[in-house]
């Protein structure tokens, strides 16, 4: 009987102990306000805009955070006009 508990408790504690994605999971999104001023940041430092968005991600401030999902249809860039980071159509 004991040897029956066991195995049913055993069973259940491995329930969802399956390996995920834990950075898509655990890395809050950065905002496009925090990305713009990454953006900014970069341009006084740099004398630059930099190329893409990817390249913000070594900014300290986002070192934590990840780059947000874009809608369906869109992706990150920066606008050279307004210094600001933005969804744009693909």
């Amino acid at each position: 009987m004991s040897v029956l508990l066991l195995v049913v408790v055993l069973m259940s504690s491995s329930v969802g102990c399956t390996r995920r994605d834990t950075v898509a999971t655990t890395q809050p999104e950065a905002t496009l306000d925090e990305l713009s001023s990454a953006a900014s940041a970069w341009l006084m430092v740099k004398g630059k805009l930099p190329q893409n968005v990817n390249e913000l991600t070594n900014y300290p401030a986002l070192k934590t955070k990840r780059l947000p999902t874009p809608p369906p249809g869109k992706k990150l860039a920066i606008d050279p006009a307004t210094q600001r980071v933005v969804f744009v159509d693909e």
